[in-house]
């Protein structure tokens, strides 16, 4: 039973003023009675007589509601308290992508786990605080903590389960700095990462950690391996985590139509990779591995066409004739100004930039080729020393730029060398100087030439021809390959986008510039003020975790701080006091009017 005490113990001398009722009972007037022929007559006596003092009062029930209003009100005054012991428990439950993995009796290890710890906690029926906490993307506590046992167990049920990997280290950060916190009577964790013996004695742990034979996809990404190709050339990292040898088939397709289709044998343990060097274009693609396994979630990935589609080049030049070849590249959309018409507003709608013998007054936000720029600007400062004649005496030939252009054909005839730039490095050169440099500033990529490519023949100047789309592949990121992005990845919502779709199709609000936690697994639509959308796929792409075979073991100090004796706390309950006396009180003035009521109606 639960000791009380009192926080103003003297206050109990109030309780002397309990006769004062009973006094004021025996010494208030009491009506007489009366016998009268009529009404008319009572009603001709006035009012009633008083009678004497003294003699056994008339007690109704209102005096002993009138006598238990004062011992509560006195009562309330002396600040009653109850001594109750402060009890502490913490809850880990893993929600990352791992436990949606299938146990070997058939329900998920996210579905045994929350069953486990609704027994686990459904044992106790002492009072306590129960806070929750869960690991992904990055183990954080729930909401505030929980007043009973039974609070705890009804918040598992929303607890969602994420496709977001857990950090091993940062889930033995939080159960370590749980088991160092001596405020803490226990601490129950279910999860996919197992506990090393010794057990800490205040922990206790159900880990899911059993060997799956599983088949995973890692990385799906998309690449256009030249300039102006209208197909794209995807790439899937393929693993057999099993000890068996396996064929495994890997199907792209886009919406409802198969775009192909690969077998490949993979031995025990192995990883893989498979190529679609010819894809045709499509807004989006998914790709599946069989056969299917007790994972699923690394089943299935997807891509989008995104930046590897149709190019938009803006070409700035006081000769726009020199980028009549550019346009009749496949997927190249050609933007021409004259110099004097050219603003920075333009950029807007470009991927890549070529200013010819010029350049811009501020650096473009997009990346740029800069043909024979003049010296000494204020944005690029070049220097440069013009030459009649241009002769390469070197060459990079492992830089993407020079990739199988034979130098020695090449014939650039009139141009200009560069001198030594603060962040441009040369990728070819000559005696006096570079002739092609490259750099990156402000996130954008920069190539400088001393010389003019342009106009773009095709096969009458195949080297020069190789070389100019060598360029402007390297600028519109061709070549390279697109990944996407990774679930429980922090986003910076980019400007203008003021909701995300996501592939559960739920809406999210969110602000230009804030962060966005991408915990699903699938295709998300970024749509911004005006209604346009822009795609972005977000994949587990984490091999790590698809090997249920070599799982992580958490190491945690056997003993831990030691908990210190349950700490007590003075639960007052002078508000439940002075709630009874506005229920008695309400209730007597009920009683009184009614009362009051019938003796009007009766005269």
């Amino acid at each position: 039973m639960a000791a009380m005490g009192f926080f103003f113990p003297g206050a109990l001398a109030l309780f002397a003023v309990t006769p004062l009722l009973l006094i004021a009972y025996l010494t208030r007037k009491r009506p007489p009675r009366v016998r009268v022929s009529s009404v008319l007559a009572y009603r001709a006596m006035g009012a009633p007589r008083s009678s004497r003092l003294g003699g056994w009062p008339r007690l109704d029930w209102l005096f002993i509601v009138e006598l238990l209003i004062l011992c509560l009100a006195v009562l309330a005054i002396a600040g009653p308290y109850e001594i109750r012991e402060n009890r502490s428990f913490a809850v880990v439950l893993d929600n990352s992508a791992a436990m949606q993995a299938k146990t070997p009796t058939g329900p998920t290890r996210y579905a045994a786990g929350i069953a486990w710890l609704s027994d686990a906690l459904a044992q106790h029926h002492f009072p306590a605080h129960v806070t929750l906490y869960v690991t992904a993307p990055q183990p954080h506590q729930l909401g505030a903590a929980f007043g009973s046992f039974s609070s705890a167990r009804q918040a598992l049920s929303s607890v969602k389960l994420t496709d977001a990997p857990t950090d091993p280290g940062a889930l033995k950060d939080l159960l370590s700095g749980l088991l160092a916190d001596p405020h803490l009577n226990g601490i129950y964790y279910t999860g996919a990462y197992s506990i090393a013996p010794p057990m800490p004695s205040r922990l206790i742990a159900r880990s899911f950690d059993a060997p799956l034979a599983n088949f995973a996809l890692g990385s799906f990404t998309l690449r256009r391996d030249s300039f102006g190709t209208p197909t794209l050339h995807g790439h899937a990292a393929i693993a057999n985590f099993s000890n068996l040898s396996q064929t495994l088939t890997v199907t792209v397709t886009a919406g409802s139509k198969r775009l192909a289709r690969v077998q490949t044998q993979l031995g025990p343990n192995e990883l893989g990779a498979v190529d679609f060097p010819s894809l045709r274009l499509a807004d989006s693609y998914q790709v599946h591995l069989g056969p299917g396994d007790g994972f699923a979630l690394d089943n299935i990935a997807y891509a989008v066409s995104g930046a590897v589609r149709s190019i938009s080049v803006l070409f700035v030049s006081p000769a726009p004739d020199d980028a009549n070849g550019l346009a009749h590249l496949p997927g190249v959309k050609l933007i021409t100004r004259q110099p004097d018409k050219y603003t920075p507003a333009d950029l807007a709608s470009a991927d890549v930039a070529i200013f010819q013998y010029g350049v811009p007054k501020e650096l473009p936000s997009v990346n740029t080729l800069l043909v024979m720029p003049p010296p000494g600007d204020p944005v690029f400062d070049f220097s440069v020393t013009p030459a009649s004649h241009i002769s390469i005496s070197g060459w990079n030939t492992t830089d993407p730029l020079t990739d199988a252009v034979n130098s020695r054909l090449l014939n650039p005839r009139a141009g200009e060398f560069f001198g030594v730039h603060r962040w441009l490095q040369p990728i070819a050169s000559g005696p006096g100087g570079g002739l092609i440099m490259r750099g990156t500033r402000a996130g954008h990529r920069f190539v400088a030439t001393g010389f003019n490519p342009f106009p773009y023949l095709g096969k009458q100047n195949l080297p020069m021809s190789i070389l100019t789309l060598n360029m402007l592949s390297y600028l519109a990121g061709l070549g390279f390959d697109s990944g996407g992005f990774r679930t429980g990845q922090k986003w910076q919502v980019p400007v203008g986008i003021e909701k995300i779709v996501t592939p559960s199709a739920r809406t999210e609000p969110v602000t230009a510039g804030g962060t966005f936690f991408a915990n699903e697994q699938g295709v998300y639509q970024l749509v911004a003020s005006g209604g346009a959308k822009s795609l972005r796929a977000v994949n587990l792409d984490d091999l790590g975790v698809s090997d249920f075979a070599h799982v992580p073991v958490l190491r945690l100090e056997a003993g831990g701080t030691p908990a210190e004796p349950n700490a007590v706390e003075k639960a007052p309950l002078t508000p439940d006091l002075l709630y009874a006396i506005l229920i008695l009180g309400i209730i007597e003035a009920l009683v009184v009017y009614r009362r009051r009521r019938v003796m009007t109606e009766a005269v």
